[in-house]
């Protein structure tokens, strides 16, 4: 198994040695305190350096920032096996990162809803997306998250891996259009850090759910 490995891991070198010829070019970094897996050298390890590296190993005209940071493997050599091991690496690293995150890749502003009581929307339901850099996957928010705000049923949650963010499904116990952007508006008034936007859940090419036929 080693010796193949080394037999593949030569094939891969030499051709990457070839295509290197040809435009991509490699930085060297000198600095001593290296995080593996910062392909682009700026202080944090994310699916940019992934994809940042995957994009070299297949050719394309890209920089490595910082070439060592991607030898995973340790053995000199930048190849398929290095960004196997990245991938893998970086899901170890995503479910360890602290929150909030300092310096998040996704800066996100505050949206308030504009929503009007003419907008067709389900009267059931909205949602409320979490900032990126409070999406901790650890967190679990409940109702009391949202003290005052007395016809909040439940509240679920989803996870999205892009751009690392999740969402919030909340539930009335008293469904109607005025209730849904009343609460909406309420939780808006919290100020919570936390909330990047509330959003009613809009109905397409149906009749207006408060129109009962």
């Amino acid at each position: 198994m080693k010796k193949s490995k080394r037999i593949i891991t030569s094939v891969i070198a030499t051709v990457l040695s070839a295509v290197s010829m040809v435009g991509m070019t490699v930085c060297a970094d000198n600095s001593d305190d290296i995080i593996m897996g910062d392909a682009n050298a700026d202080g944090r390890f994310t699916i940019a350096d992934v994809t940042l590296f995957q994009n070299w190993l297949m050719g394309n005209n890209v920089t490595l920032n910082n070439y060592q940071a991607v030898d995973f493997c340790e053995d000199g050599v930048l190849d398929i096996f290095d960004l196997c091991m990245m991938k893998k690496e970086l899901l170890n690293y995503n479910t360890s990162e602290e929150y909030p995150v300092k310096n998040p890749v996704v800066i996100d502003e505050f949206t308030p809803c504009t929503d009007t009581i003419e907008d067709k929307f389900f009267n059931e339901f909205f949602t409320i997306t979490i900032k990126h850099q409070y999406s901790d996957p650890e967190r679990v928010w409940t109702v009391d998250d949202f003290k005052g705000i007395e016809n909040i049923k439940s509240v679920q949650q989803y996870y999205s891996t892009n751009p690392y963010r999740h969402f919030l499904w909340i539930t009335l116990y008293n469904p109607s259009h005025e209730n849904v952007l009343k609460a909406i508006h309420d939780i808006e008034s919290l100020n919570i850090k936390e909330i990047k936007e509330i959003q009613t859940y809009k109905v397409f090419g149906v009749p207006d759910p408060d129109t009962k036929k």
